[in-house]
C-alpha cells in the first residue's frame, strides 16, 4: 500500500527540490505516426532487416508515446540547447530513470540530472506503461517501437514540448538494456541520417544469437497478473522473477528496491524479446556513441566477458565503423539495473560527463 501511494503521489506532482535547485515535472503524450515494415512473423531474429519483401508487412498507424519531461527552471526562462530522451529496458516503465521509493534522489536519473542542468524526457515504450498498447502484441516490434523513439526525438528538435520551452538543437540518447537496442536499430536504419546527435547505450552489448536468454525467464502478462493484464493478448509478456537484473551480490542493492521493480513491472512483447540479435548488427551512424555496462551485470558480463576492456572495445566497435568516436566503459560493481543499485552514483556522473562531452561536438 505505502508503494501504491508513493507512486501516486510521485505522478501528480509537477516539481521536486533536489539539492536547493528547482525542477519542474510534466507528464505529456507525444502522438507520432509510425509507417514502418515489420516481419510477419514476429519471432524473425533480426527485425526485418535481413528479410525478403514476401516476409515483411506493413504497418501504418498513430499513436500516443507517453513521457514525463523534466528541466531545471532555467531551461522554461532561457532555454537549454541539448535535450536527453531517456528510454527504458524490457518490462520497465519511465519510472525506470526515476523510481519513487524511499530516498528515491539516490536513484533518480533524472533528477541528478537535472540538478546538473540537464532536461530530460523519459519516455514510455509502445505498448508499455501509459503510452498506446495496441490490440495485437505482434504490431509491437522493433521497427515500429524504435520508430515512435525517433518521432519522439523529431518532435523534440521541432516543436516545443511544453509551452515556454524553445525546440532542442541536439538529443542525446540513452537507452537502457532493449532500450538501448530501439537506439541502436534507429542507427542501423537512419545512418548518418539518424535524429539523435550522440548514444549513450546501457545494459547492452553485442550478442550472438545463440546467447540470448530462452523464452523460458517470461511469463504471459494475462496468467502472471490476471486483475491487471488478463484480456492482453498472450504475445504480452512479463517476468517473474528479476533477480538477475540486480548483482548476484544482495547487499549491492536494497530489498525495497526489490520490492518496488516487483510492483511497477510492466510488460514487454515475445517479438521484441526475440529481436535482441539486431544489436550485433552493423549501424552506418555517424554520431559519437558510448556502451556502458556494470561489472556484476548477469545477462552480459558473466563469466568474466568485461575484464579485458580493452578487448570488449574492440569488439563492440566492430558494429559501429562509422561512429565519431567509440567507447565501452565497465562501472564497477553495477548489476544489469545500474540505475538501481546502492552504487547507482557512479553511473549518473558518467551518463553527463558523456553528455556533456557529445553536446560540445
Amino acid at each position: 500500500m505505502l508503494l501504491c501511494t508513493l507512486w501516486v503521489l510521485f505522478h501528480l506532482l509537477d516539481f521536486y527540490t533536489v539539492s536547493g535547485a528547482s525542477c519542474g515535472c510534466s507528464s505529456l503524450v507525444i502522438p507520432v505516426h509510425v509507417d514502418v515494415l515489420v516481419p510477419k512473423d514476429p519471432t524473425d531474429k533480426f527485425a526485418g532487416l535481413k528479410s525478403n519483401a514476401s516476409s515483411l508487412r506493413r504497418i501504418d498507424d498513430t499513436y500516443d508515446i507517453f513521457g514525463v519531461f523534466c528541466r531545471p527552471d532555467a531551461v522554461s526562462l532561457a532555454g537549454a540547447s541539448v535535450v536527453q530522451l531517456l528510454v527504458h529496458g524490457f518490462t520497465y516503465t519511465n519510472q525506470y530513470w526515476s523510481p519513487p521509493v524511499e530516498e528515491f534522489r539516490n536513484y533518480s536519473y533524472a533528477a541528478f540530472s537535472c540538478e546538473r542542468g540537464l532536461p530530460s524526457l523519459a519516455v514510455d515504450w509502445l505498448g508499455v506503461g501509459l503510452s498506446t498498447r495496441p490490440k495485437n502484441s505482434s504490431d509491437v516490434q522493433y521497427p515500429t517501437a524504435a520508430a515512435a523513439v525517433s518521432q519522439v526525438a523529431l518532435h523534440l528538435k521541432t516543436a516545443s514540448i511544453v509551452p515556454g520551452v524553445l525546440p532542442f538543437k541536439k538529443v542525446i540518447g540513452i537507452g537502457h538494456s532493449a532500450g538501448s537496442g530501439l537506439l541502436n536499430f534507429n542507427a542501423i536504419v537512419d545512418g548518418p541520417q539518424s535524429i539523435f546527435d550522440g548514444l549513450i547505450l546501457t545494459g547492452s552489448l553485442s550478442v550472438p544469437p545463440d546467447t540470448v536468454p530462452s523464452l523460458s525467464i517470461l511469463t504471459p502478462a494475462q496468467d502472471d497478473t490476471p486483475l491487471r493484464w488478463g484480456t492482453l493478448d498472450p504475445g504480452y509478456v512479463t517476468t517473474s522473477n528479476r533477480s538477475i537484473f540486480y548483482p548476484a551480490d544482495t547487499t549491492a542493492f536494497s530489498p525495497r528496491m526489490m520490492e518496488f521493480d516487483n510492483f511497477t513491472k510492466d510488460v514487454g512483447t515475445v517479438a521484441t524479446f526475440e529481436q535482441t540479435p539486431i544489436t550485433s548488427l552493423t549501424a552506418q551512424y555517424t554520431g559519437p556513441v558510448v556502451k556502458i555496462v556494470g561489472s556484476e551485470d548477469q545477462l552480459f558480463c558473466a563469466a568474466d566477458r568485461c575484464v579485458n576492456i580493452t578487448e570488449l572495445t574492440a569488439l563492440e566497435r566492430v558494429g559501429w565503423p562509422a561512429a565519431q568516436s567509440f567507447e565501452v566503459v565497465v562501472e564497477q560493481g553495477n548489476g544489469h539495473d545500474m540505475n538501481l543499485d546502492f552504487a547507482a552514483q557512479g553511473p549518473f556522473n558518467t551518463f553527463v560527463n558523456f553528455v556533456d562531452q557529445f553536446s560540445n561536438l
